[in-house]
């Protein structure tokens, strides 16, 4: 019975969604509040309200209240006015997705000018029932950090490692113990991770964000795909007067990195005058000699090179923003697109020396498209329809002979263009003389790309009926998922006794979605190489209910997850389905059942004084794995014949899991700062890692073992979030955020169970709970910042220095007994601890930004500099676990190693040394940049 219900169930979600093609993650702010006399305190009735520049407004009830729904994420000026009254301008006034902005004001009787009245930025989003960080335009383009995945890793609850992300920005985050594939970005209502790896590759210019608001664990149940944290990107609208920006900075006076950004905007309507249709767009140019630059040189005492920059190891980047608003009655039309490309190389350490030339280069391109129709019914109810489109690519290759995998192992060609044999003894080329780094000419032998394209729908309904905020939504995702992988440097490709096909075959690509020489996209439905096609759904009901001292959210999220994926029917009898019992046939396999997952989301907000707000949060929260472990192509079982054990994806994969639980407290202190303290504790279950399956050809036969992903880890964390921030003080502001937490699990990775899985003697993995490897336990962020306005202390006037000073503690490690670099200690190290007792060292940062803007007119010019790690610290963001320092193993102080000096000679030794000098074990040195920005506002025509 319960298996007929769930299937009633599940096609019950399919005829929902059969009107949809996928879904998008749309949300809009509110701004309520109450208008009263001033003299007298009683209510005004019938006061307007409306936001300036737009057509959005309302007018106050009999209790003088009001509120104004479907407010895009932004900051704006609101205007309130009634008859016999002075009107009032407040400025400043800013929305965030999801949350209301309560503006309480009162009018003076008597006809006078306008009164403005410009607003501090709210210290924290008091009706929130969940952390959420917002950082504005204004914001932003003050601190000296640039990139989305950076900015949010100066929110409490984050951690980052010193320097990642590299010059472009798109840096790796971990949020409150989750894993980095845990968090979701989302720009204008497009959700932007890649299905197959769950990372994102999205990225846009900060000139071109309006907002940012990150959400680090209970966000409503709007929004799925993510058991971690939401990072929603509003990117920035057009005014009904032109505008232009530009912005260049540049190293390449100043330092050895090269690192050149160039942005433009332009806004303003589309027809001049007429603001009911405007747009923005935006461009950006980023090429950077050294894309990640570390705090140590290249030194190779062997050949007399020293290197501040690594050599070939260049990335450029393009991004482009556009958007348009259209006002068409009760109608609002909204279009978007974000375009960004990159292209660089793969640094690989042991090609540093002799063979940097023939490091892997890689592009990468994602592409998204937005339409959203708005629709207000009356004052209390409206509805949003969001389609958008996403497209990710990327593709790795050898520099010098592209796509050609025919000409990545052709000895001839190889020796009539480069001088050098490419095979010795049937392998590739080896180490050189000295025998530690690898000599010139060597291929890395992995050519590789994947697609995913992203089809989104998503509607949804909003109603005020009296104190309740009702949204009830929902939407499907439809992806299209190509990928390719082959090591093509091999012999048998060579062999002209076999067919092209037989060669291609022979070397066992990982391929779907392309043919099998990975040269053209297969159709949906096309048979072998057909691409992936998974759908997934939701449905989501949410209450938020606020009242003066009191708000709930109460929302319930449903799931449908179809990754349509053939899978094998008995995993410990993988041949006993079909007519063959020493191979596969279509009897082996079955599809794989949907899932369907419900989510509940409760979350508590209260007021004790007007000052001091309590919130409290529970949540459950439901993602799909990566589906590269899960997803297969018609070679990738053949390991099951030919090896033992061997890594193979069986399919069989569900949902990973996460609870959380969250209860904080905000205080404001004073006039103009405010104290936030956060208790948090997340159960994690289902998490993907690679574990030791046993199977038998035939039933009673031989046992033999694979190693495949499976939902096998869990872990726990756990810990408290501290912020301190004060607005203006004098001409300084300043915020303080600490994080303590504890990571523990089963592992910290899909693949870290991988290396214990080959070594046991038993072929299992060690079910321990350790600390993770981003288990970082202290955490602090301190932001000052100086700013003088317009019009004080003279020459000094628009004067701004923003600092940044960020403290981490080390993150933990397995000792090891010893390691040879190059050989991994001849069959596997001995820990002399328990898994990750041990920790790093920490690092600490300064990061500056200072700007002088010199105002004529409506020309407004800043000239600035950004220096990144001020002091010159050379921090620490990985050691070798033998012996806890990131310069040296200690091997060459063994007896092993002393043997090797005293048989292999000096060389030997001082490229190990220069070997391991790892420019991954640190971060970033100084880096200094200057740069200019040029504005010109309130254009006419």
């Amino acid at each position: 019975m319960e298996g007929v219900i769930k299937k009633l169930l599940l096609i019950a979600v399919a005829f929902l969604m059969s009107a949809a093609i996928i879904s998008a993650q749309s949300s809009a702010g509110k701004l309520a509040g109450q208008i009263t006399d001033a003299d007298t305190g009683e209510p005004l009735i019938g006061a307007n309200i409306v936001i300036v520049n737009s057509n959005m407004g309302a007018a106050t009830d009999i209790n003088g209240e009001y509120y104004i729904l479907n407010i895009t994420p932004g900051t704006y000026d609101v205007k309130i006015s009634y008859v016999g009254y002075s009107s009032k301008t407040i400025q400043g006034i800013r929305i965030v997705a999801g949350v209301t902005f309560e503006l309480n004001e009162s009018l003076t009787s008597g006809i006078d000018l306008d009164e403005i009245v410009v607003t501090d930025k709210k210290l924290f989003e008091e009706k929130a029932t969940n952390t959420v960080k917002v950082v504005d335009s204004e914001q932003i383009a003050k601190l000296p950090v640039k990139g989305v995945s950076k900015i949010a890793s100066l929110q409490s609850g984050v951690v980052s490692a010193e320097g990642s992300g590299g010059a472009d920005g798109n840096a790796a985050i971990n949020v409150r113990g989750g894993r980095g594939s845990e968090v979701l970005y989302i720009i204008d209502g497009v959700p932007q991770n890649n299905i197959l790896t769950g990372n994102s590759a999205a990225q846009v210019s900060d000139n071109a964000i309006e907002q940012m608001a990150f959400q680090v664990g209970g966000y409503e149940a709007k929004y799925g795909q993510a058991q971690s944290g939401i990072i929603n990107v509003t990117t920035k609208s057009g005014s009904p007067k032109y505008s232009i920006f530009a912005d260049v900075v540049s190293s390449e006076f100043t330092d050895d990195y090269g690192y050149n950004l160039y942005s433009m905007n332009l806004s303003g309507p589309i027809i001049p005058g007429n603001a009911d249709h405007t747009f923005f767009l935006s461009g950006e140019r980023g090429w950077f000699l050294d894309s990640n630059p570390s705090a140590i040189t290249l030194d190779f005492p062997t050949t007399g090179e020293s290197y501040t920059n690594k050599p070939n190891d260049d990335a450029g980047v393009w991004r482009f923003t556009g958007r348009t608003k259209h006002s068409i009655g009760d109608f609002t039309l909204r279009l978007g697109a974000n375009v960004n490309t990159r292209d660089g190389r793969t640094y690989i350490h042991s090609y540093a020396k002799n063979n940097s030339e023939f490091y892997p280069k890689f592009d990468q391109d994602n592409y998204s498209a937005s339409l959203k129709v708005s629709h207000t019914l009356n004052k209390s109810s409206f509805w949003n329809l969001t389609a958008g489109f996403r497209r990710y690519y990327f593709e790795q290759y050898d520099p010098h002979f592209g796509t050609d995998l025919m000409a990545w192992g052709d000895s001839t060609l190889f020796a009539n263009t480069f001088g050098v044999t490419l095979f010795e003894d049937g392998q590739r080329i080896l180490y050189d003389d000295n025998g530690v780094f690898f000599g010139y000419g060597r291929v890395n032998n992995y050519y590789g790309k994947n697609e995913n394209d992203n089809y989104t729908l998503d509607i949804d309904f909003t109603t005020q009926y009296e104190n309740h905020l009702i949204e009830v939504g929902g939407g499907i995702q439809y992806y299209v998922v190509r990928n390719y992988a082959i090591n093509p440097v091999n012999p048998a490709l060579y062999d002209e006794t076999l067919t092209r096909f037989e060669r291609y075959e022979a070397l066992q690509p990982t391929v779907y979605g392309y043919d099998l020489f990975g040269e053209e996209k297969t159709a949906v439905g096309s048979g072998t190489y057909q691409p992936k096609t998974p759908l997934f759904g939701y449905l989501y009901v949410q209450d938020r209910f606020e009242l003066e001292d009191l708000v709930l959210n109460i929302g319930l999220r449903m799931d449908y997850f179809d990754t349509k994926e053939d899978i094998l029917a008995n995993a410990d009898l993988p041949y006993a389905g079909g007519s063959d019992p020493f191979d596969f046939d279509a009897g082996d396999f079955v599809e794989k059942d949907a899932e369907l997952e419900f989510s509940p989301r409760i979350g508590l907000g209260f007021p004790v004084t007007t000052s001091t707000v309590f919130h409290a949060q529970y949540g459950r929260f439901i993602q799909q794995p990566a589906l590269t472990d899960l997803y297969n192509g018609p070679y990738d079982l053949v390991s099951f014949i030919n090896m033992d054990p061997q890594y193979v994806r069986t399919g069989s994969l569900v949902s990973e899991e996460t609870t959380q639980y969250e209860i904080g407290l905000r205080q404001v202190i004073g006039d103009n700062s405010a104290l936030n303290i956060t208790a948090f504790y997340k159960n994690i279950r289902g998490l993907v890692n690679r574990q030791t399956h046993f199977f038998q050809r035939t039933e009673g036969g031989e046992s033999k073992t694979y190693i495949a992903p499976t939902n096998s880890d869990f872990g726990t964390t756990k810990g408290f979030a501290f912020s301190f921030d004060v607005s203006r003080m004098n001409y300084m502001s300043f915020s303080a955020q600490y994080t303590y937490s504890i990571a523990e699990g089963t592992g910290s990775s899909t693949g870290s169970s991988q290396t214990a899985v080959f070594r046991n003697q038993t072929r299992e993995a060690p079910k321990v709970i350790a600390p993770l490897d981003f288990d970082q336990r202290h955490t602090l962020v301190f932001n000052l910042d100086f700013y003088i306005p317009k019009g004080e202390l003279g020459f000094m006037e628009m004067f701004n220095a923003n600092m940044l000073l960020s403290f981490n503690s080390g993150r933990p490690y397995t000792p090891l007994d010893y390691f040879d670099i190059l050989s991994g200690n001849n069959g596997g190290p001995s820990t002399t601890g328990y898994v990750n007792s041990r920790y790093g060292p920490s690092t600490f940062r300064i990061d500056l930004r200072m700007e002088k803007a010199f105002q004529f007119g409506d020309l407004r010019i800043s000239p600035y500099i950004w220096i990144e790690n001020l002091l010159d610290a050379d921090n620490v963001v990985a050691v070798y676990r033998s012996t806890g320092d990131a310069y040296t193993t200690g091997f060459l102080n063994t007896s092993d190693g002393l043997a090797n000096i005293e048989n292999r000679g000096e060389g030997y030794q001082q490229d190990y040394i220069s070997r391991e000098r790892d420019p991954a074990n640190f971060g970033i040195p100084r880096l200094i940049k200057v740069g200019v920005k040029v504005s010109f506002a309130n254009i006419t025509f």
